[in-house]
């Protein structure tokens, strides 16, 4: 093949290449998509927002929502469809013991905060998200778009968490004291009067009575000594005088000729 085929070959190639690359390209954003969307509607938008707060928003809120107690934060719910009722009874006991009081917003008599609490319920495209609660956190708000048992469960951690050093102590588990093992006592668990008690004897060691038992083993014996003497036999209680008289035994006479014991005593001699 000459150089000008492989060149037109190549020439040929290239558009196949662009094509498969841009194939690729857009296959790849179309997954990173899908993924973002499945992100967005299982996490995103159920998480807590913090917002600059418009200026006069908030004393608005107040005036809608009436004036809170005394020494306690207000935490505003709008909530003109009532969909959160039941939750926010019970978690408005909880919340009141962390200093915090719950105000239902009405906004029927001013329609420029409708309108502020609607655009802030509706998040882009989606339709409104109530109950739609609103409370102060240092110089910002705090939005929950509360209509998910996540954004519920992410604001009630946030409202019941300690707001000070000493509720959060309060609030930490006890730490056990470390475990401590008794002492095993050496002594007397109280003093006596007299010498001290005398130590228990040890016993006696191998070394020592190997010597003792090394006595008591008798002597090999060799040919041509003399017959051991007979041990005493232990006493042995008194026969009745009709009893006749024991015999005594006879030693065996030594039947070897005299050559062997001549023959044994010059062994040693």
């Amino acid at each position: 093949m000459t150089s000008a085929a492989v060149s037109a070959s190549s020439v040929t190639d290239w558009p196949r290449i662009l094509l498969g690359c841009v194939i690729g390209a857009v296959l790849g954003l179309l997954l990173l998509g899908v993924i973002l969307v499945a992100w967005w509607l299982g996490v995103a938008r159920h998480d807590l927002q913090r917002l600059a707060p418009p200026e006069g928003l908030e004393a608005r809120l107040e005036q809608a929502a009436g004036p809170t107690a005394f020494a306690l934060t207000p935490i505003y719910v709008y909530d003109p469809d009532g969909a959160g009722r039941a939750w926010l009874e019970q978690a408005a006991p909880a919340w009141e013991a962390r200093g915090r009081e719950v105000r239902a917003v009405s906004a029927q008599a001013d329609d420029g905060l409708e309108r502020e609490l609607d655009r802030l319920a509706s998040r882009w495209a989606e339709p409104p998200r109530r109950p739609l609660i609103l409370w102060r956190d240092g110089a910002e708000l705090v939005l929950c778009r509360c209509d998910s048992v996540r954004a519920r469960t992410q604001a009630r951690q946030v409202l019941e968490a300690p707001t000070t050093e000493a509720e959060a102590a309060e609030a930490a588990p006890p730490v056990p004291p470390p475990s401590r093992r008794p002492r095993p006592q050496t002594g007397p668990s109280y003093p006596t009067l007299g010498p001290p008690p005398k130590a228990e004897t040890a016993a006696p060691s191998l070394q020592d009575a190997a010597p003792a038992s090394r006595a008591t083993q008798p002597a090999p014996r060799l040919p041509g000594d003399p017959a051991p003497a007979a041990r005493p036999s232990a006493a042995r209680p008194a026969s009745p005088a009709s009893a006749p008289a024991p015999r005594r035994e006879r030693q065996p006479r030594r039947t070897d000729p005299p050559e062997a014991r001549r023959d044994a005593e010059s062994l040693f001699f």
